[in-house]
């Protein structure tokens, strides 16, 4: 339980590496905010975890549902010591067809986004004495295919973020970490392959899993276990850190 007495909030947290997180961080002692804009996924994922989740609903590219996210922490458990910033989207866009609405929506949610949750969180943080910004990150912000050209983009600003940030705050004790993520195999990555597919995306996920470095893809319970980890005093010297869960994809 090396986190019994913190509050955590999880962006994208109503399923797949979010719910990961989320229900790590809930095993470890801490009290959690589960977010997102299903409200149907949202809501289940809190009432399994119990009595010390709560669900919010909140859309990343508003800064009102961003702040009142934030609150809602302060407000439910007294306090806010874990930011979790996973939402993200992920669109695979041949560069000729990419528009910029399609490049504003990607860095609306996934930079934009991030910095409206931690906008109104440091402050908070400040006050407590410390806290802990965990940002979920990707391979691709250092090695993509054109056609993910925005997302990658929009990783890597948020890397620049995560620095920035972690030098910014260290006299206030918030520490500032990454996680690069890989591939990993979750219910969501299936249904993408049925679709693209037409059938078959448990097979071919099965087939990427042998061939990856370490013969598997990551699960959300890897990304979740260096989450807790970063957010607990085991890491209470680590800030501006790149914490590489990618499986040996990024080497």
């Amino acid at each position: 339980m090396k986190l019994e007495g913190k509050v955590a909030i999880v962006t994208g947290s109503t399923r797949g590496i979010g719910e990961g997180i989320v229900r790590g961080l809930a095993a470890a002692g801490a009290s959690v905010i589960v977010s997102g804009i299903d409200i149907g996924d949202g809501q289940r994922v809190a009432q399994e975890i119990g009595g010390k989740a709560r669900f919010v609903a909140a859309d990343m590219r508003s800064a009102e549902d961003c702040n009142r996210l934030i609150q809602a922490a302060v407000d439910e458990f007294g306090r806010l010591d874990i930011l979790v910033n996973n939402a993200g989207i992920f669109p695979s866009v041949p560069f000729a067809d990419m528009t910029p609405e399609i490049w504003d929506e990607i860095f609306a949610v996934n930079v934009r986004g991030v910095f409206q949750c931690c906008q109104p969180t440091i402050p908070i943080m400040q006050r407590q004495g410390g806290g802990n910004i965990i940002n979920i990150g990707s391979t691709l912000a250092h090695n993509a295919r054109i056609e993910r050209l925005a997302y990658a983009a929009s990783k890597a600003a948020l890397l620049s973020m995560t620095r920035t940030l972690a030098r910014a705050y260290l006299q206030d004790k918030i520490r500032v970490n990454w996680i690069t993520v890989g591939w990993v195999a979750s219910p969501g990555e299936i249904e993408l392959r049925n679709e693209l597919l037409g059938e078959g995306g448990e097979a071919w996920l099965d087939e990427k899993s042998r061939a990856a470095p370490l013969g598997r893809l990551e699960t959300p319970e890897d990304i979740a276990a260096g989450v807790v980890f970063l957010a607990s005093d085991d890491a209470s010297h680590i800030t501006g850190c790149e914490l590489n869960i990618s499986g040996g994809l990024l080497i």
